[in-house]
């Protein structure tokens, strides 16, 4: 399932596609997961979109919703969202500054 998500994080990546992948019922799928890696599926699948939206936007100069888009975010409200979780600031302050400070 790991492997699944980091080879397709940017694709509309499912808990069912996920699931069935394994052969699993996607509520047994849920509680294995989360037993494994100490994160739901989707906090994973998360984290391994704002790992790539990182490397993105301290090395190109593409948009915020450009990155947002390519690593997988279907809103780019919700990437901010989600990216602030994260990394405790905004993708453009990530950007501007390479670093965000612990708050």
């Amino acid at each position: 399932a790991l492997e699944y998500v980091n080879k397709n994080y940017s694709e509309n990546v499912t808990l069912e596609d996920a699931s069935s992948l394994l052969g699993f019922d996607p509520s047994y799928f849920c509680r294995i997961f989360k037993s494994a890696t100490g994160a739901t599926f989707t906090e994973y699948l998360n984290f391994v979109r704002v790992c790539k939206a990182e490397k993105r936007l301290a090395t190109t100069t593409d948009s915020i919703l450009d990155v947002s888009n390519d690593v997988g975010f279907a809103s780019v409200s919700y990437f901010n969202k989600v990216f602030k979780r994260y990394r405790n600031c905004s993708p453009s302050f990530y950007r501007s500054a390479r670093y965000c400070r612990d708050m």
